[in-house]
Order: C-alpha cells, then structure tokens, then sequence
C-alpha cells in the first residue's frame, strides 16, 4: 500500500497533463509515462492480491450478473487495441442463460489478466475470440487466439507463482492469481496450447 498511494498520485496528475497538452509535442512522452506507470501500479495490485490469497485473506463477494454482458463490457477495454493492430477480435455467446453469481472484481480480473496475454502473443493481423458456454452445471469462458503458442514442456508450470517463460517478459504473478481466482469461485482453469 506504501508503493501504491505515492503512485496513485502520480498518476492523476499526469492524466491530468495529458489531456491538457493533447497539442504538445511532449505528448508522446506523457504517454509513455502513463503506460508504465499503469503497468507498475497493475503489478504493485497483483503483488497485493497475491498477498491476499498467501495469508488466506481474500474474500469473495458475489452477487448476481449478467455474464454476457459483463463478458462484452471487459471484451470492449480492448477494442480498440484490437482496430490499431488488425486483429480479428470477437464475442461469441452459447449460453442459454445470462446471469451467474460472481465475484465481479475478481473475474474481470481474470478477463483482463488472459486477454492481455492473448494481445501480448498475437500477431498483427491474427485473431482473438471471447467465448461463454454452458455445461449442465458450470459456465466456461474461454480465450482462443492464433497467437505464439507456448511450448509442451512449459504447460504443467503455467498457473504456478513467479513461473516465467524464458524470454517472455512478466512477473509470474498474473496467472498464478488467474489460477487462485477461479477456484475460489469453485472452478478449474486449464491451457490447451501448440507452437505456431
């Protein structure tokens, strides 16, 4: 929390900037700023939950949603990432009901965490895909994409903290909460994946 406020606070000022010099030739580098400083204070929360789930102290709080339109509303911070690079980007609803009870926080994170490395390994050009499906007495969401792929051998370890592909940037950390989030809920999370 100590790490969290001071950049909290540098943060509002700088949006604050960036919108008051949209003109300026500085922009890029406020910018650039921004992004970093979002991706820090994303790591410092994910080091905070992490902390949560280790001491036992993260708590659901469930209510009822409508879990297609919750689905499109995470899906939507990525759109526009999607039209800069080209990417095939899609939304596909099997379910015949539409309200589940979640953890919303928790879930979007969830959302946001496996989108994020679906963008962060898809070409240009390549495509994403959102999927909800039911079963007879579950929901799955599912992100499909013609990224990278990852190695056979890597697979078992993917969900297990501080776990780092060689040469893939990241802490460890945001699948390991993944993994922790959804069984909480009571559910399971698996990868299927080949190179290419």
């Amino acid at each position: 929390h100590e790490l969290r406020t001071p950049l909290t606070l540098i943060i509002g000022p700088l949006d604050h900037l960036i919108s008051a010099m949209s003109e300026s030739s500085h922009l890029p580098d406020l910018l650039l700023m921004q992004k970093n400083a979002n991706r820090l204070l994303l790591e410092i929360n994910q080091l905070l939950d992490f902390r949560k789930i280790d001491t036992g102290q993260m708590n659901l709080r469930v209510h009822e949603v409508n879990i297609v339109a919750f689905c499109q509303e995470v899906k939507s911070y990525f759109e526009s990432m999607a039209r800069v690079r080209r990417i095939e980007y899609v939304f596909e609803n099997r379910m015949a009901l539409d309200t589940f009870w979640i953890d919303t926080d928790l879930i979007e994170k969830v959302l946001v965490n496996l989108l994020s490395n679906a963008f962060k390994y898809t070409a240009e050009g390549g495509w994403i895909r959102l999927r909800l499906e039911e079963t007879t007495d579950q929901i799955q969401i599912l992100v499909e994409d013609d990224g990278t792929g990852i190695p056979p051998e890597a697979l078992p370890y993917l969900f297990d903290y501080f776990f780092t592909e060689k040469n893939r940037a990241g802490s460890g950390i945001g699948l390991h909460l993944v993994k922790e989030f959804v069984e909480l809920h009571h559910g399971t999370v698996s990868v299927e994946s080949e190179l290419g």
